[in-house]
């Protein structure tokens, strides 16, 4: 009893220093922004491609394998941008005006290769904009005001402003498409890319970076990528969000070709685990900046494992429902607790290392959009769920293997004298 009362004493805590700051208002709103526009558009993705546009699955995992390359490499390259050059407000600005165009082109163009041209470079550049946004965030903590804020909770609740958007989006998505068609989902979509733009717009600063140039390259960005620890847990999440891309794409085909469901189930399937991520990730970021970082991200892939043996025998949409709050656990985890984490394996480069966990993001869909597309004929749609399975495991396996915790490197300062980065939540990995 004591120890939640103190947990909720820090929550409570947070978020009052952070209220009475506008700018981290406009943050928290900015995330819900990018999470409705999310909501609206990732469940239906596979009806989309394959029902509306007549993609084959082959042809629509290729086509999601392309624009999430593309997404990986433009999202690195401008972060490298925003790290050394370039204010996160002008990145963030970009990114919501390729949301803008790129969703409004799919609303309109029905050709499969200018679609793929549409999402690989305007939806790319759009890609950045989640993670610079939480890159923005991190370095906003650092400021003087902002000292006594557990940067674990604080992304946290930032990160669940993202899910609240999910509680209601998928629902609101799938009402839309049933009046409206794909044309109007998409550009709803676009025009809450619009909305983001007018946030960043009003609420983010135009701070040079906090990095001089040589700073941030101190460490080539090829040397920076190819830390062997990072790799490691690059690999790890990579399986994890693999697992997740492949259950996005194929719980709506499962749900409506074999479990007798419809779209409105599907809508409602996944909006359940957002109503669960928003406290979990609260509770998890606490118990993160607590000590228990290694045991926390570990938890959450176990429960992705849960998940999956347990969907692979799923006989009905109301079977789907109480397995969602497993999902919940697992997001509220891999998608919250380890941005951080992420961001203390390259002290000085906060944009880089954002990226870089979006990027393990980008692939594993990668990984997910091309399995699904070569394998949904051969093996159906209860294999496709024992893949992810498979992939959840071996995420869970190389995470256990990994017991030492990264260690933070000499930042250069400003100035160019060398530091020794205050790792947030690194100090805590090694158990």
């Amino acid at each position: 009893m004591r120890r939640s009362i103190e947990l909720l004493q820090a929550r409570v805590f947070v978020l009052s220093r952070l209220s009475s700051k506008p700018g981290w208002l406009g943050l928290l709103f900015g995330s819900f922004v990018l999470g409705m526009a999310t909501s609206f558009v990732f469940p239906f993705m596979s009806l989309w491609g394959m029902q509306s546009v007549g993609m084959t699955s082959l042809g629509f995992g290729i086509f999601m394998t392309i624009t999430s390359l593309s997404a990986m490499v433009l999202g690195t390259l401008l972060a490298r941008w925003s790290d050394t050059r370039a204010p996160r407000r002008t990145v963030l600005l970009l990114g919501g005006l390729g949301g803008v165009l790129g969703y409004t082109g799919y609303a309109f163009v029905t050709d499969p290769v200018l679609l793929t041209i549409i999402g690989a470079l305007l939806l790319g550049v759009a890609s950045a904009g989640f993670s610079q946004l939480f890159a923005h965030a991190r370095e906003e903590l650092s400021l003087p005001e902002h000292g006594g804020v557990d940067p674990s909770v604080a992304m946290s609740l930032l990160r669940a402003s993202f899910s609240l958007a999910w509680t209601v989006g998928p629902a609101l998505g799938a009402l839309v498409l049933q009046r409206f068609n794909y044309r109007g989902t998409f550009l709803v979509a676009a025009s809450l890319f619009a909305i983001f733009v007018a946030v960043v717009w009003r609420f983010v600063p135009a701070r040079p970076p906090q990095h001089s140039p040589d700073a941030a390259a101190g460490e080539s960005l090829g040397r920076s990528l190819t830390r062997p620890v990072l790799l490691i847990h690059f690999a790890a999440f990579a399986l994890v969000f693999a697992a997740s891309a492949l259950n996005m794409m194929n719980l709506p085909l499962l749900m409506t070709e074999e479990l007798g469901g419809s779209a409105h189930h599907v809508g409602l399937a996944f909006a359940i685990a957002p109503v669960a991520e928003m406290p979990l990730m609260v509770w998890f970021g606490r118990l993160a900046a607590r000590g228990h970082q290694v045991a926390v991200i570990r938890f959450g892939v176990l429960m992705s494992v849960v998940y999956f043996a347990a969907l692979a025998l799923a006989r009905a949409p109301v079977h789907v429902y109480p397995l969602q709050l497993l999902s919940a656990a697992s997001v509220a985890v891999t998608m919250s607790v380890a941005i951080p984490y992420f961001q203390d394996l390259l002290p000085g480069q906060t944009g880089v290392a954002t990226s870089v966990y979006s990027s393990s993001y980008s692939f594993g869909c990668l990984l997910g959009y091309f399995s699904f597309g070569v394998l949904l004929e051969s093996i159906g749609h209860r294999g496709i769920t024992l893949l992810a399975l498979a992939f959840g495991v071996l995420s869970l396996a190389m995470l256990v293997l990994m017991r030492r915790a990264p260690r933070s490197v000499p930042e250069r300062s400003t100035t160019g004298r060398a530091e020794l980065a205050r790792p947030l939540v690194g100090s805590h990995l090694q158990e």
